[in-house]
């Protein structure tokens, strides 16, 4: 008798390898199956063909087809998958049958495999085989190479192999690795562990319970191995377990009170050669189940530790990373020392970051009063027996206090400041810590940045480290990356390695001053962008150069979840969630209110005195051309039509979320900062319930669409829609205020259910008011409430404690889950992407996007230019990669059991009744590290689509793809190559590195004209991708022909607590497009950013509207501008660079008209009480503001009348002079 057996575990095939070497009968043939086999090419003949497998089932295309052609011939067959039904996917097996081959197959082991076959061939084969029933194994137990004793006696291996008074690290790994005996690299692990000084426990296990053979959970096994009288003994954690342990049934809360961090550490599926050789570090498979997963367990990534290898023979093993290995026991290491050292001796470096590298601008940390922050940390530690000379009274006092000290602004650091900066690493000591380094890391630094120790921050020999030394804590500002240094570097070297200074301050940090941990203050930073391999980082990645074996431990924005992510996987971080900053409806003010008046008076006089509404009109024109609504909205020969626009251009404004303050660690929204973060919770649909706004307007007996997009129609009472709106907002507010006066208790529910607008209501309208008012109070509030965690959980992690995990997005979009924060969030596992959900809002953003198209230029576009950011795609699980689905017309096919991508199908012309648009992604150097599988589908749907038969007229991808191989071909490239170059759609940056240059090429000064941003643009983007998600090479010659060809621009919004105005990142990559287009054709594209904030209602505007709706809404607002005015310094610095992010755009997009410029001088520079203001709580600040202006002038963008540009001009030389003095006057 002869049996195939089919698997894709490893394990299964080294068992039933050795198995089939020495037994007669049955034979056995074992085929190992990778991802891309197929079963035609791999069926072999047999009498009985096994399938153990590790997967979700018949989703697999393997067995898919295996299935189908067995069952049709009747060939007898068992299909052994977790999770599967197997009575679909058998042949010839009874019930019973299936439960013993099931049982020999999760009791594991050689004697079970063996047996197996036996069993096999006596059932199926009439084999006079003996075959032992199935044997449990041992589920868990220790291991150590010297260790002979009972794997299960706990006891007996501590008294021989546990030292008191040491540090202890647990190890688990795989019960499966422990059965097939190949130890080599646990060994290698234990002994790392114990060379640093530790005690090891290396522990094996399944990660799941199986029910059906009564296993023990993981969770059994920790406390077993790990605890004693119920307290665990081990300090810190080191896993190897792919998927996320938290799936096979280990409950957080239990993990959260054993309190241990959980390193984890990778056994990479690719050969040691190919990961050395990879720019990816690990490939998409893996970065799905070995670090996306992993992060829903709250784990604290480590590195790679062991890679296969291929013996003469072609088994396969895993061979030690040995320098790895070293890595994480000395990480393991110095977590462990942070849980058994006294608060009052640990060393805690603090980094502010600190871009652009300017006085203005220290603690740049999106959406946080960073100082602030700090200091009640500072207060937090003090309270908990940290060692500190003083406490600032103030934020400005803390940084007055940074500022007098060594900072890297050397525009304004006096020669004293540097003689006397507290933190000083010599020459010699530098190149001590050179010459231990990698040699490819020594030749790239001397290559980018000359001979050690360089000439960046050398002062005298010595390389100065910016900070202040406060007892045991060094406050410090993250050291400047270097494009600053040598622009001609953004141009030539995008992956340019760090200079010298900059690993010289961490390595001072670390190995001189010996921090013991280091806490990277906001969002984000630029360690985790370092040049180096995606994921799965060796020792010639910078941020691990860098970082080191250093704890890092990071408070961040919960909202801004790809860059979080990018800090846990490159930069080691334990991730802090912190709160979104406080925000309102912009609301009425100044001209836009006086407007709305004349407005409403207009509606009035229209229906009651139409024979005097000329003067009215004439109101309306003069409250318009002060509102400059002359670019946007036409008068036209319709007045009526005129007005209404404008009432909803202004209802729009008013009803625009925006920003009014910054968040401070640990603290909790109250009184009316509570309400106003509660009335932005419930202004939108979340879980499939009605907002809370539109079930008043509804019961009011309005559609909120209606009133929100038709504000010049009046309601019965003569009030019109705007008004109406704004009585439901009102309303809405006092709803939640009366909860409020009842501190949110649950009887406050019942009690506003008695409400008359309530009480009058439907059924099933009171139903919904209900589970409404209950989530405010039951959920929202206990949330937030819980804000103070930001604080606790940070001093947790400083104690070496276990922090726990949570999802992340924007709770004003994403919903109150991703609350409380404090936690350390995840993302999504990127094979869901897109999701169901979001493939419905892509396909409206997509529909949008060419209904917009057709009304501005009358026909379809051809082609496309989207941007892909991680961050956005993960908290809207893929809409922007749903909607270039959509706009090339293929669809998504899901797993029914996972909901995972698992194919594309084509959407007939018929169904679309359009052609398929040609899109082009430019993907963010993120997207291309946490989302790979995506850009293979992307590359899937182009290839589909592109050997479509179909004309010109209708596939707009393949017309191109034909021109452009044909204009290859007259280049002189190869049919085939030429073939291949014009089908791709997937640019972005070259291996290793991040960004878009434009930001820094911008903030160097170093540009002239739009082709020298089109030529970094470039640069930076010109690196074309495949399938396999790894670069193709660079390519700019058919990257700049997509851009010249490119119709229309597009980049998408899911949330208003951020927008392009947020950070230099936005215009960046979108606008550095935008002025690659212009500079190519000398004109610009359509360009598009659609709004997916309110699930419900998806628009899309252009680039210059919602510029112009964001000055309008948020940068003139008193708003806006008093809210930051509260957060002195970096309030200060925030509305700098609003102003900054504002001109960049212009730069790149002229989206910038004067009158706007104007406003920006008068309001934020010029004005007296603003200027007073600036100047005591952060004069550089207003130094960057009168500068920016006047670049923004002496280029042409600004036409500034002779009166403003002078007071700009007499400003800025008087503040610079001011500066000057304070710098040279500091000792």
């Amino acid at each position: 008798m002869r049996i195939v057996l089919y698997t894709n575990i490893l394990r299964v095939t080294v068992l039933a390898r050795r198995c089939a070497s020495y037994m007669e009968e049955p034979e056995v043939c074992v085929c190992p199956v990778k991802g891309m086999d197929d079963w035609n090419a791999m069926r072999a003949d047999a009498d009985l063909h096994l399938f153990l497998w590790m997967g979700t089932g018949l989703d697999n295309d393997f067995l898919k087809k295996a299935s189908r052609d067995l069952q049709r011939k009747r060939v007898p067959h068992l299909i052994v998958v977790d999770n599967a039904d197997h009575d679909k996917v058998t042949y010839g097996f009874s019930e019973e049958q299936i439960q013993t081959a099931w049982a020999y197959f999760r009791y594991d082991g050689e004697e079970n495999m063996r047996n197996l076959f036996y069993w096999l061939g006596r059932e199926f084969g009439g084999l006079a085989c003996t075959a032992e029933p199935p044997r449990p194994l041992t589920w868990n137990g220790v291991y150590h190479p010297d260790w002979t004793g009972d794997p299960e006696d706990i006891a007996g291996y501590l008294a021989s192999h546990y030292q008191e008074g040491r540090p202890t690290v647990g190890m688990i790994f795989y019960r499966s690795e422990w059965i097939t005996g190949d130890f080599t690299y646990h060994t290698a692990l234990v002994r790392a562990i114990e060379a640093e000084g530790m005690n090891a426990v290396a522990v094996f296990s399944n990660s799941y319970r199986d029910e059906r053979v009564e296993s023990p959970t993981l969770m059994d096994a920790i406390r077993k191995y790990f605890c004693r009288d119920g307290k665990p003994f081990v300090d810190v954690i080191i896993s190897t377990m792919k998927f996320s342990i938290k799936a096979g049934g280990t409950r957080i809360e239990d993990l959260y009170e054993l309190g241990v961090p959980i390193l984890e550490a990778y056994t990479v599926l690719a050969e040691k050669e190919e990961w050395e050789r990879s720019p990816a570090g690990l490939d998409p498979m893996e970065v799905s189940m070995s670090v996306a997963m992993p992060e829903f367990d709250g784990v604290i990534h480590g590195v790679p530790i062991a890679a296969k290898v291929r013996d003469e023979s072609g088994e396969v093993s895993y061979a030690a990373l040995n320098e790895r290995m070293e890595r994480i026991a000395c990480k393991a290491r110095k977590w462990a020392a942070l849980r058994h050292k006294p608060n009052a001796e640990k060393k805690i470096a603090i980094v502010f970051h600190n871009y652009p590298p300017t006085n203005a601008n220290i603690g740049s940390a999106a959406g946080l009063d960073s100082p602030e922050s700090v200091l009640r940390l500072l207060t937090a530690m003090c309270t908990a027996g940290y060692l500190m000379d003083e406490i600032p009274e103030s934020s400005k006092a803390f940084m007055k206090l940074l500022t007098d000290h060594a900072t890297n602004d050397r525009r304004f650091m006096s020669a004293a400041q540097a003689k006397s900066a507290d933190g000083q690493l010599t020459a010699e000591q530098y190149r001590t810590f050179f010459t231990e380094l990698p040699e490819q890391v020594r030749s790239q630094l001397t290559k980018d940045w000359g001979d050690a120790p360089g000439d960046v921050f050398n002062y005298d020999g010595t390389l100065l480290i910016p900070g202040t030394l406060n007892g045991n804590l060094f406050i410090t500002v993250q050291p400047p990356r270097g494009f600053g240094e040598d622009p001609g570097k953004l141009l030539h070297s995008p992956d340019a390695a760090p200079t010298h200074h900059y690993i010289g301050c961490y390595h001072w940090l670390r190995d001189i001053w010996k921090a013991d941990a280091v806490i990277h203050v906001g969002t984000h930073g630029s360690l985790e962008w370092l040049p180096g391999k995606s994921t799965g980082l060796s020792d010639i990645c910078y941020p691990d150069v860098s970082l080191g074996d250093l704890p890092d431990i990071y408070p961040y924005w919960i909202t801004i979840v790809g860059e979080g992510i990018q800090a846990k996987r490159r930069g080691a971080a334990c991730l802090i969630s912190h709160l979104s900053p406080p925000m309102q409806l912009a609301g009425g003010f100044e001209e836009l209110e006086e407007l709305e008046q004349a407005l409403d008076e207009y509606v009035h006089f229209r229906a009651t005195q139409p024979d005097n509404i000329e003067a009215v009109q004439d109101i309306v024109r003069e409250k318009a051309a002060a509102c400059h609504f002359e670019d946007e909205i036409d008068e036209g020969d319709d007045f009526d039509d005129y007005t209404a626009r404008l009432h909803n251009y202004v209802t729009d404004i008013k009803n625009m979320q925006i920003r009014t303050g910054l968040h401070i660690l640990g603290r909790a929204p109250e009184g009316e900062g509570l309400i106003d973060f509660l009335c932005a919770l419930v202004r939108m649909e979340h879980g499939g319930e009605k907002s809370l706004v539109r079930l008043l307007a509804a019961q009011a007996g309005y559609d909120y669409e209606e009133l929100l997009t038709h504000s010049e129609r009046m309601t019965a009472d003569e009030m019109t829609y705007g008004r109406k709106l704004d009585a439901v907002e009102a309303e809405m507010r006092a709803l939640i205020s009366f909860l409020a006066a009842y501190d949110y208790a649950p009887e406050a529910v019942e009690q506003a259910m008695t409400l008359p607008g309530i009480a009058a209501a439907s059924a099933e309208a009171r139903a919904s008011f209900s589970h409404a008012l209950h989530e405010i109070v039951e959920n929202m509030v206990p949330r937030l409430r819980r804000t103070e965690g930001e604080i606790t959980e940070t001093l947790r992690a400083l104690t070496g404690r276990y922090i726990e995990p949570s999802p992340a997005g924007a709770p004003t979009t994403n919903g109150v889950d991703v609350l409380p924060t404090g936690r350390n969030f995840y993302g999504l596992d990127p094979r869901c992407m897109p999701t169901p959900a979001a493939w419905e809002y892509g396909k409206q953003l997509g529909d949008a996007l060419i209904e917009q198209y057709i009304s501005d230029e009358g026909r379809y576009p051809e082609a496309v230019g989207i941007v892909f950011w991680a961050g956005s795609n993960m908290r809207s699980h893929g809409q922007c990669i749903a909607e270039l689905f959509y706009l090339m017309g293929v669809r998504p096919i899901w797993l029914r059991s996972s909901q995972r991508v698992c194919g594309l199908e084509i959407i007939p012309v018929a169904e679309l009744q359009r052609p398929r648009i040609d899109v082009t992604a430019r993907i963010s150097g993120l997207f291309r590290d946490a989302v790979p599988n995506a850009i293979r589908w992307v590359d899937e749907a182009v290839r589909m689509v592109r050997d479509l038969d179909e004309s010109d007229e209708e596939n707009y991808v393949r017309k191109h793809v034909l021109a452009d191989t044909a204009w290859l071909e007259e280049q002189g490239e190869a049919q085939e190559s030429a073939w291949e170059r014009a089908s791709v759609r997937i640019f972005g940056d070259p291996p290793g590195a991040y960004g878009a240059g434009i930001a820094s090429l911008l903030e160097s000064k170093a540009w002239e004209t739009l082709d020298d941003l089109a030529a970094v643009y470039t640069r930076f983007s010109g690196t074309a991708y495949g399938g396999d998600g790894f670069a193709r090479g660079y390519d700019p010659e058919v990257f700049q022909r997509r851009m010249a060809g490119l119709d229309v621009t597009v980049k998408n919004e899911d949330t208003r607590e951020t927008h392009m105005f947020s950070s230099d990142d936005y215009n960046a990559y979108h606008g550095g497009m935008i002025a690659t287009v212009r500079a190519l054709t000398g004109k610009a594209p359509r360009s598009y950013t659609g709004d997916s904030s309110d699930r419900q209602r998806i628009v899309l505007r252009s680039v210059a509207e919602e510029a112009a709706r964001l000055f309008r809404g948020e940068a003139m607002n008193p708003k806006f501008i008093e809210g930051m005015k509260e957060h002195g310094y970096k309030g200060a610095s925030d509305l700098a660079n609003y102003l900054a992010h504002s001109y960049q755009w212009d730069a790149t997009s002229g989206v910038m008209k004067d009158w706007m410029y104007e406003g920006y001088a008068r309001k934020y520079v010029l004005d007296a009480g603003m200027q007073e203001w600036m100047q005591d709580v952060n004069p550089w600040a207003l130094h960057r503001m009168a500068e920016t202006l006047l670049e923004a002038e002496q280029r042409g963008l600004w036409s500034a009348s002779k009166e403003t540009l002078a007071e700009v001009r007499s400003l800025y030389l008087s503040i610079e002079g001011d500066l000057e003095e304070r710098s040279e006057g500091t000792v």
